[in-house]
């Protein structure tokens, strides 16, 4: 029964935190922890949030707003991504990658049979 219990926990977490945007996270102190990477390796969120919203990070304020720039990045879009829920955010991904493979599949080069 004990096992159960655990496995019903976890279960109901999982599906609560699914049900969760970034945002809501933020508040409950999910997000709460410095940002270690280079501001290239960071997410969009991640650069969100160390730009807009003062999550800590160890970049300086200028690597931020460069990599920002750079893949421009805006206040609208930051807004969406934040308060998008996570299983949502997962449906997208997986919308896209199925897309992305539909597309590799039909441009990969058909063998010809060998002629002697």
């Amino acid at each position: 029964m004990d096992k159960l219990h655990q496995c019903l926990i976890a279960g109901v977490a999982i599906v609560a935190i699914s049900g969760c945007s970034a945002k809501q996270s933020q508040q409950l102190g999910m997000r709460s922890s410095t940002v270690t990477k280079v501001s290239q390796q960071m997410s969009n969120l991640e650069l969100c949030e160390t730009y807009l919203y003062d999550r800590s990070t160890t970049q300086t304020h200028f690597a931020i707003a460069s990599e920002w720039s750079r893949r421009g990045l805006s206040r609208k879009y930051c807004e969406e991504t934040i308060n998008q829920l996570y299983i949502s955010a997962l449906a997208s991904w997986l919308v896209a990658n199925k897309d992305k493979k539909t597309t590799e599949d039909a441009t990969k080069p058909v063998p010809l049979p060998a002629t002697n």
